[in-house]
């Protein structure tokens, strides 16, 4: 039969569609493709080093305090290497801890209810989970009162959501007071009430089993554990299964001044954590499917910003395909357990089968983990902070050094590279989540991790193909942190400038 386009993949924004050619009722092979000009790095290119926070977390309106985090990062490590910059102070640190934990949970709780939940909902699929259900289920209108609840709780530091401005080279610009640190109190005191108490999880998992209705005391949970148990029934642990390749940058401070979340790279069945040189010398972007000329490719350090070439040929995706050692990895939150050797309540080995199996299951598994880990930790770090401590050290654009910030956004490993001259930014490079699992074949033919997941499998209705959404969604694809810049002469995105391909279209 003819290719399918599926187009968009996303709920909430487009700029992704998926080819996939069905035959004889599998997938014979995939291409993803992103359909917008990345190209945010070329507007940092000569601004002082302290602008391009506020710059690069404009990449996202999902993932901006991601990207402002990355930014600050890679500028604090150039400045130390330059001999200008001697640290972050750790309270600055931990305010940080505080605002990356709600945003993480509300970002985690958004991939949950609203862009993976209803693929296993009763509406969509007929699964008898009506709670999950879109608009009218109770549990996704209570996830969405709880996801403003924690976006208000963070505002209460970043002035504003999306793109605060509160974090800043050498610490955060924020000076709460005690009045403002007891309404955050109150407001993540309101979010644990909705999910309930993480040691629930073994009688949470049965009440879903046995389709009881939620205790009273943990409704959250209920919800969140439906998804997985509905996803599950429905044999998400045997298709999207990728290459079991991961990669993760680490996350959250801790106290020593190592990371809570540690990073690490799974390969051939086992972890292992290459130091910083290491790790970043095996980093390369891969443009040979990519609308972008050859030399936009290579070490992102030494790559310039990314240069347009529409009309390439063999080309199919505006995004990079970058790679480690020369091989795609998987990212996000199950590389990041998989890295930590955590799998909390053994949920991935009753319900995945294998905790490190790259499925559709065990990748929302993992961010349910992620969300109870992070839960539990964000009451001690906001009750750590010491609102008369040191919150930023002193800082100067004036030095001339490269730098990289590498840093664990909600889908993934995150990394921003700099080189800076004489204070102003000589180069700049993005490499985002979604670049590493959505990203086009490299050059010599190898898929992407999403491309490789979809590759096999079964498909018994090529008109409603809706396990392929489902492992598309169960990445939480972010595109606009891969592909973005519109055209500034003409109302179409530079991404329509791609030919029209022969192909069936199927919506969401």
């Amino acid at each position: 039969m003819p290719e399918i386009e599926i187009n968009p993949t996303t709920r909430i924004e487009g700029h992704h569609s998926t080819t996939i050619d069905v035959r004889d009722g599998q997938i014979a092979s995939a291409k993803s493709h992103m359909e917008m000009f990345r190209g945010i790095e070329n507007i940092t290119v000569g601004r002082p080093p302290s602008d391009v926070p506020q710059i690069t977390q404009m990449v996202c309106g999902v993932c901006f305090t991601s990207h402002r985090k990355a930014a600050t990062l890679a500028l604090e490590d150039a400045a130390a290497r330059a001999g200008v910059f001697g640290g972050v102070p750790y309270n600055a640190r931990l305010l940080q801890n505080v605002m990356e934990g709600m945003f993480l949970l509300w970002n985690h709780a958004i991939h949950l209810f609203t862009l993976a939940g209803p693929d296993y909902s009763d509406a969509v699929a007929d699964t008898g989970y009506a709670r999950l259900n879109p608009n009218e289920g109770a549990g996704y209108e209570s996830a969405l009162s709880n996801q403003r609840t924690l976006l208000q709780a963070f505002t209460e530091f970043g002035g504003r959501a999306p793109h605060p401005l509160t974090y800043a080279p050498g610490g955060v610009v924020a000076q709460p007071d005690e009045e403002t640190m007891d309404r955050v109190r109150e407001r993540i005191a309101s979010v644990d009430e909705w999910v309930g108490p993480t040691d629930a999880v073994p009688e949470v998992l049965a009440a879903v089993r046995d389709r009881r209705g939620p205790p009273s005391d943990a409704r959250g949970l209920y919800d969140m554990v439906s998804v997985l148990v509905a996803a599950a029934e429905e044999g998400a642990d045997e298709f999207g299964v990728g290459p079991g390749r991961f990669y993760a940058n680490g996350m959250f401070y801790d106290d020593s001044g190592g990371l809570v979340f540690p990073g690490g790279v799974f390969v051939d069945g086992s972890v292992r954590d290459p130091s910083r040189t290491e790790l970043l010398a095996s980093i390369t972007e891969d443009t040979s499917h990519a609308w972008y000329t050859e030399e936009s490719g290579g070490h992102p350090q030494r790559a310039p910003p990314p240069e347009p070439a529409p009309d390439k040929e063999g080309a199919y995706s505006w995004g990079k395909a970058p790679r480690f050692d020369g091989q795609a990895v998987e990212t996000g939150p199950l590389a990041r357990l998989i890295a930590a050797g955590d799998d909390p309540f053994d949920l991935r080995s009753e319900l995945g089968g294998d905790p490190q199996r790259s499925s559709t299951l065990n990748r929302l598994i993992a961010r349910v983990q992620e969300f109870l880990l992070v839960r539990d930790m964000l009451g001690e770090w906001i009750e750590s902070v010491d609102i008369h401590g040191p919150l930023r050290a002193e800082w100067t654009d004036d030095f001339t050094a490269e730098g990289v910030g590498l840093w664990g956004a909600s889908r993934g490993a995150l990394s921003h590279w700099v080189r800076v001259e004489n204070g102003e930014i000589a180069n700049y490079q993005i490499i985002s989540p979604t670049l590493w699992n959505l990203g086009p074949r490299d050059k010599a033919g190898n898929p992407s991790i999403l491309e490789y997941a979809l590759e096999g499998m079964a498909v018994e209705d090529p008109r409603d193909p809706v396990n392929v959404m489902r492992t598309i969604r169960s990445y939480d694809p972010c595109l606009g942190c891969a592909v973005h810049v519109q055209d500034g002469e003409e109302t179409r995105f530079v991404g329509d400038l791609e030919p029209p391909r022969p192909t069936d279209s199927l919506g969401d």
